[in-house]
């Protein structure tokens, strides 16, 4: 089953163009050499502080957010922040793609802070169904070409030089259908050698550091989930300074704060960088893009009622047990340890009795019972369970 994308979706539209938007009145070089990204020229602040400010207006941020910064060493940082579950991957995605069809980008490096993360971005990205989303329905000409980086052991003998950082430095911009995608965790860039060891046999382009090489292409940074590379943690350091890239470009529903003064003037605020989007949690459940929580009771499946009481616990050998019904005269059991629910009823067949203590007894499902408790036989029944989820499952896509 293929995953169904909609597109024309305002709210992932808006942060897209926002960002495109800020680069058009930014003068940009042509690259000099063919695997390096187009060079903006950041040296002109009134450019794109201009675009910036006219974007916040646009896009209703409110107005103590409306701040803008410098770049800093040739490096302008944006900010998007999107609430979780709003689809901010298919976001970054997307401007992954615009931004190429504008102006020509095509080296990307993509930050997460885990490896469960990583996997979830390889995953989309690397969708085929995706690839041809935004070929054929978006209308890019373009595909991607995903290079992950992955933890290396370096064996006795020749050292090789990453062949990921490689493809990734090697993809020529004379090829304009193809963009290139390092998709990198954060401790890959804080741990270890792998990208900061000058020893490997081989190189390329004459690099035989992995992080200068990169740095050699003037890349565009995605960071995302923000919160996790604070500006004055080794991540972000390592981002700034070893990758050198021409923008930043952070998306997430929760950013690192920082705190200044002291006593009653501390002041504790969102680390934003030229935030251009902000679609919070209040507006996000507004229009219908998350989820709320909302309690259902579910009816019985039967008439009968039926219940089982916890008579007595006799020593840790054997149970006894009362059935309980409506519509039947009241029944005891004993059962023993290991023993199945099914000979009280039925509809208990999954039950069993894992353990039997002082006072109360374990039952498969991870629960205890004591002396006196009853239960319902609906509840723990397989067909219930079965109906609880298709009922769930229905009042989620009704919503």
């Amino acid at each position: 089953m293929e995953l169904i994308l909609q597109t024309g979706l305002e709210h992932q539209e808006k942060p897209v163009n926002a960002i495109a938007q800020v680069f058009e009145n930014t003068p940009i070089e042509q690259p000099s050499q063919y695997f390096e990204n187009p060079v903006f020229d950041f040296s002109y602040p009134e450019n794109y502080q201009t675009a910036i400010r006219k974007i916040q207006a646009e896009t209703n941020l409110h107005h103590s957010l409306r701040k803008t910064t410098h770049a800093e060493n040739g490096c302008l940082n944006l900010d998007i922040k999107m609430e979780t579950g709003t689809g901010k991957t298919y976001v970054y995605t997307h401007i992954i793609y615009e931004l190429h069809k504008c102006y020509g980008v095509n080296k990307f490096v993509v930050a997460v802070p885990t490896l469960p993360i990583k996997a979830g971005a390889k995953q989309f990205m690397g969708d085929p169904y995706v690839q041809r989303h935004f070929k054929e329905t978006r209308g890019y000409n373009a595909n991607i070409e995903l290079c992950e980086l992955k933890a290396m052991t370096i064996k006795k003998g020749k050292r090789y030089f990453p062949s990921v950082v490689r493809n990734f430095v090697e993809g020529s911009n004379q090829n304009t259908n193809k963009i290139y995608v390092l998709l990198v965790n954060m401790s890959l860039l804080t741990s270890g050698k792998l990208l900061s060891r000058d020893d490997y046999d081989f190189g390329v382009q004459g690099f035989y550091r992995p992080f200068n090489a990169i740095r050699a292409t003037k890349s565009f940074v995605i960071i995302d989930e923000p919160h996790r590379f604070q500006r004055d943690q080794q991540a972000y350091k390592k981002i700034v300074e070893e990758l050198a890239p021409q923008c930043i470009i952070r998306l997430g529903a929760t950013f690192p704060q920082i705190t200044t003064g002291r006593g009653k003037n501390r002041i504790t605020q969102n680390d934003y960088l030229n935030l251009l989007y902000d679609l919070n949690a209040c507006q996000a459940f507004s229009q219908n893009l998350i989820k709320g929580v909302a309690k259902e009771h579910f009816e019985p499946l039967s008439s009968a009622n039926e219940k089982v009481k916890i008579i007595a616990i006799e020593g840790k050998n054997s149970v006894s047990v009362k059935h309980i019904s409506a519509t039947a005269a009241s029944r005891s059991f004993r059962l023993e340890k290991g023993d199945s629910f099914s000979v009280v009823s039925e509809e208990l067949s999954g039950l069993t009795i894992l353990g039997i203590g002082t006072g109360f007894i374990q039952l498969s499902n991870g629960q205890e019972k004591k002396t006196g408790e009853e239960f319902t036989v609906d509840i723990y029944s397989a067909s219930y369970q079965e109906q609880m989820l298709r009922l769930a499952l229905q009042r989620h896509f009704e919503t």
